[in-house]
């Protein structure tokens, strides 16, 4: 059901954003026409979904951790079962010594079994074989003749591989790596989640800063058409309507280089989301201002909790560590406990003979000890240092991450916090500004002001508002900032992803 939901989600704003291009028929004799309607507005949450699923980096480390999978079924192969089986035909008539023996022999050998080893390391084997002989002496008892033989092998490792130590070892090993894979995947994700973040309120920023600029234009448009008219009637000095009048060129030549940039900021969305570029959009939303409703305490404790680099670093030190037992064990010497059992038959027809290979009395047993080791073992010496050294590393980069956590969500929870600080006196001072402004054009249509002052106050009332909206763009960056370095991004979209 979630994945339907998913699916339907996604269908939904493709079909939206394809939406935005409109093909026109054209009448007979007409050019073919292209109309392109406002750009749609887009949520961040749609934003956020459509570049999930739609980004060439989440399917490259979807298939790494696929593939960190299957080194579990690879690390779990020690434990198949194998099936084994051969036929051979042999016929000597090599010339021989005694004139009792044969010039004439055949035999047909035929096996068959099955190996399989438990998670206690214990080899087990069961086979059946069939032997016919023939030959073409008078001095045999059963000719042609079969011998059947069912044989049952073991063998336990009791020092090296102790008891399959270092096989389930291995598995467990290979199962926390893929847990790390699984992280390093989710905080790929995360990073993506960040940057469409980032890149969407940088459109709204830049949505905002179109405004101010269109506003300050016309305010500057307003400015000129009144000083040509006073200056038509000689109420003014040619100076002021100049002035004015280059106040409005210097406007509107900034406005087309803010409109270039909107459109940029408009189309790096659409990269992160993976968005073709005729499709149209631009942001719904606006900056909501909202400050944090945590301590620094608070926020570090969630970071612990929370971070992967540090869960996988803690993981590292656990692998290491097994693996640092595996390599100590494979210094030990090679001790095997074997034993096997047979029970053959013997006749000329293979029916009986099989029929006699479970007596009792045609039973075989084996019992013995093997030992193997090497007199230097400097291989696995050298292995049982480098994992040794290994794990100390692993220690090390588990303190450096440790040092890093507290250092990035410190500098992070302190940079927001400024901006959250900062923003009620900057909203005041554009405030200020504005009022400023339209006291002076009180001013000034009562002939108590001048055009200059007109519009060094309508560019501080532009610079106010700029610094106020690039406040609030700052302010949202350090809130994601901070997230990302708790590693909370990602649960924000768990219940659309």
């Amino acid at each position: 059901m979630r994945n339907t939901r998913r699916v339907l989600h996604l269908m939904l704003i493709m079909i939206f954003l394809a939406g935005q291009i409109f093909y026109v028929r054209p009448a007979s004799g007409e050019e073919e026409l292209h109309v392109f309607p406002a750009p749609r507005p887009v949520s961040l949450v749609d934003c956020v979904w459509f570049a999930v699923y739609n980004s060439f980096e989440v399917r490259l480390a979807r298939l790494d951790l696929y593939i960190a999978e299957t080194g579990l079924m690879y690390s779990q192969a020690v434990y198949d079962t194998f099936l084994y089986g051969g036929a051979s035909y042999i016929e000597d008539k090599r010339q021989q010594l005694s004139v009792f023996a044969p010039d004439d022999n055949q035999t047909n050998n035929y096996s068959a079994g099955v190996t399989k080893t438990l998670p206690t390391g214990t080899e087990l084997t069961a086979e059946l074989s069939d032997e016919r002989v023939w030959n073409n002496t008078i001095f045999v008892s059963k000719n042609p003749a079969h011998e059947a033989e069912l044989l049952l092998q073991f063998k336990q490792p009791v020092l090296k591989n102790t008891f399959g130590f270092v096989d389930r070892t291995n598995v467990s090993v290979t199962k926390l790596a893929i847990k790390n894979a699984d992280l390093e995947m989710k905080d790929k994700i995360e990073a993506l989640i960040a940057d469409v973040e980032k890149t969407y309120w940088n459109l709204v920023f830049a949505k905002r800063r179109l405004e101010i600029f269109n506003g300050i234009v016309e305010k500057a448009r307003n400015l000129q058409e009144t000083n040509k008219k006073n200056f038509d009637m000689g109420l003014i000095e040619k100076v002021d309507f100049v002035a004015s009048e280059a106040n409005l060129s210097q406007t509107e030549a900034e406005l087309l280089v803010v409109e270039n940039e909107s459109r940029q900021a408009e189309e790096n969305l659409k990269l992160t989301m993976n968005q073709n570029a005729e499709n149209r959009i631009t942001s719904a939303e606006r900056f909501n201002g909202r400050y944090l409703d945590r301590d620094l305490p608070g926020c570090l404790k969630e970071a612990f909790e929370k971070r992967r680099d540090y869960k996988i670093r803690e993981r590292d030190v656990k692998i290491n560590g097994l693996e640092l037992s595996m390599k100590d064990n494979e210094r030990w010497p090679e001790v095997d406990l074997t034993g096997s059992m047979s029970m053959n038959g013997l006749e000329g027809e293979f029916k009986k003979a099989m029929g006699k290979v479970t007596v009792v009395d045609n039973v075989y047993y084996y019992a013995g000890v093997e030992v193997s080791f090497p007199l230097e073992n400097r291989e696995a010496q050298s292995e049982y240092l480098k994992a040794k050294y290994e794990k100390q590393s692993a220690l090390v980069s588990l303190k450096q991450v440790e040092r890093r956590i507290i250092t990035e969500v410190g500098n992070a929870f302190r940079r927001v916090l400024a901006y959250e600080n900062s923003i009620g006196f900057i909203k005041r001072a554009a405030k200020l500004e504005a009022e400023k402004l339209k006291e002076e054009e009180k001013r000034y249509k009562y002939g108590r002001s001048n055009t200059k002052r007109i519009i060094d106050y309508q560019r501080d009332l532009l610079f106010a508002e700029m610094e106020e909206a690039r406040y609030l763009l700052n302010h949202m960056i350090a809130k994601i900032d901070l997230d990302r370095s708790m590693n909370i991004i990602l649960g924000k979209y768990e219940d659309i992803l």
